[in-house]
């Protein structure tokens, strides 16, 4: 990529990770930590909007990448990749995550 296509492609992953990813994983830990259903909710619904962000994301990258006028090497291309597939698995494992903070709080619930 042109250096301006890949500091913007930098900017969005960045601005990504810090904006919904690391936020998101701060829910999770807080919905470990507190074990209720509205800390699970509150949790689910930012996974479930960070996921969305995601797809935005890549949408977004896919058109800057090929835009007229912008060149990408195999290594750029690679990164970018890998950048975006370690955010894809880090949401599914977190979806995955919080279904078993799900199970283990509902049977706390109907023990008591």
């Amino acid at each position: 990529m042109n250096n301006k296509t890949m500091d913007t492609v930098n900017t969005l992953i960045n601005s990504f990770h810090d904006n919904w990813h690391l936020p998101t994983l701060q829910l999770v830990n807080a919905a470990w930590r507190e074990r209720t259903p509205s800390a699970l909710l509150e949790a689910v619904q930012y996974t479930e909007q960070a996921i969305t962000a995601l797809e935005h994301l890549q949408t977004s990258v896919a058109r800057l990448v090929q835009r007229d006028g912008s060149t990408i090497t195999p290594e750029d291309a690679w990164r970018v990749a890998n950048d975006l597939e370690e955010l894809a698995c880090s949401l599914q494992y977190i979806t995955v995550e919080l279904g078993e903070l799900a199970i283990q709080i509902a049977e706390e619930c109907a023990l008591t």
